[in-house]
């Protein structure tokens, strides 16, 4: 076919004025397009956040007044304040909700304190837990007491927002005597610093794969149980505050992005394709080899791997609901169903309004701004853009 010739079929394909609506559909796609790019680097390079309703501590002074406010030393009562410290230097994801950990744990005892007191530290979200005792040595006017641990923990991860979602890893710590008014505190002395983000407590060798590390920090969280555990003088309806130390994680893109979306926008682009060669033309049909019977088994091949491609994705991350990047399987889905209904209306209703006059002009240029305005839409409402919220 000549180029003059091709100039003529489209002349005669699309009206005079389809030059300006495909690009008009351009600028509208890339519009949309910008913003999700513009909400996508906002969520990623934003700083971390806190678990919800808990208290960094970065001061001494800071524990002290937690603690002077929740659980006030008395005459009948005394507070006995264990200064503790942590040094993670393994955490390894053995699925979406359990974690393999390792380190070393150290306490100061005051020669003041009871003789009585026991001494180490409970884990008490681990499932399980080996301790060794690495050094015990008295220094000044106190007893330092180390030791290293592994632990298997479950916590409950938010993976909605995946890939752009980020996890908080805690250590949640009491000390054996907690009914005797005994609460842990950081050991700032143990640190040259606890600013967030030099990563105290963290080995500087500390790798989480697929993961970066964008802070650590210790906090207190104001806990109430619905139990006295067994002890008679114990309230539970008191606001405890117990030591947390805490790692804040971001996902690395790279490879969520290849292994999980690579497939729906190859189909993507390829589906683009079709709707740019159907038409109700037979000539043109001819030429490309395509037959609406063919569309329909085309558009089924590829619903089987968008399928295949999502099944991986929900098995990696096991979650209970749907997650932010699986919006463009189910996208995709659509658009297969909407390529293949189109294909067959070409053939079985040529003469309606949306053909008659057009052709196919109307998918095409609606094409990619459905596809990227749907998508901004779910990712301002994933990220509660809409209600200015940080998060």
């Amino acid at each position: 076919m000549t180029s003059e010739t091709t100039q003529e079929f489209a002349a005669a394909r699309y009206p005079k004025y389809a030059r300006y609506l495909a690009v008009g559909s351009a600028l509208l796609a890339l519009i949309f397009l910008a913003v999700i790019t513009a909400v996508w680097t906002a969520v990623y390079t934003a700083p971390p956040s806190l678990y919800p309703g808990e208290i960094q501590l970065l001061t001494r002074a800071q524990a002290q007044d937690v603690l002077n406010t929740y659980a006030p030393a008395t005459t009948d009562a005394p507070r006995y304040d264990i200064p503790t410290g942590v040094l993670i230097e393994a955490v390894e994801f053995k699925g979406p909700y359990t974690l393999q950990t390792s380190g070393f744990i150290w306490q100061r005892y005051a020669d003041t304190l009871p003789t009585d007191l026991d001494r180490g530290v409970v884990l008490p979200e681990a499932e399980s837990t080996t301790w060794t005792k690495v050094y015990e040595t008295h220094q000044g006017a106190e007893t330092l007491v180390g030791w290293s641990f592994k632990a298997t923990m479950r916590q409950e991860f938010d993976y909605s927002k995946y890939p752009l979602d980020r996890q908080i890893i805690w250590f949640q710590m009491w000390h054996p005597d907690f009914e005797r008014n005994v609460y842990l505190t950081p050991d700032f002395e143990g640190y040259p610093s606890l600013a967030p983000t030099i990563l105290p407590g963290v080995d500087p060798d500390f790798v989480v794969e697929n993961w970066f590390s964008e802070g650590s920090y210790f906090s207190y969280r104001l806990n109430r149980y619905n139990t006295n555990f067994g002890l008679a003088d114990y309230d539970p309806q008191q606001q405890d505050p117990e030591l947390y130390f805490n790692i804040n994680l971001k996902r690395g893109l790279l490879s969520p992005l290849i292994a999980r979306l690579i497939v729906p926008v190859v189909i993507l682009l390829q589906l683009f394709v079709i709707v740019l060669v159907i038409g109700s033309d037979n000539k043109r049909l001819e030429q490309f080899g395509v037959r609406p019977g063919a569309v329909i088994f085309t558009c089924a091949a590829f619903f089987f791997a968008v399928l295949v491609a999502e099944n991986a994705l929900r098995d990696e991350v096991k979650s209970y609901g749907l997650v932010y990047l699986e919006s463009v399987h189910l996208l995709t889905y659509l658009f297969i169903l909407g390529v293949a209904v189109n294909s067959v209306l070409l053939v079985a209703k040529p003469n309606l309004a949306l053909f008659r006059d057009n052709d196919n002009m109307w998918v095409e240029v609606t094409y990619w701004p459905l596809l990227f305005g749907v998508l901004m839409v779910v990712t301002l409402l994933t990220f509660n853009l809409f209600a200015a919220s940080p998060r």
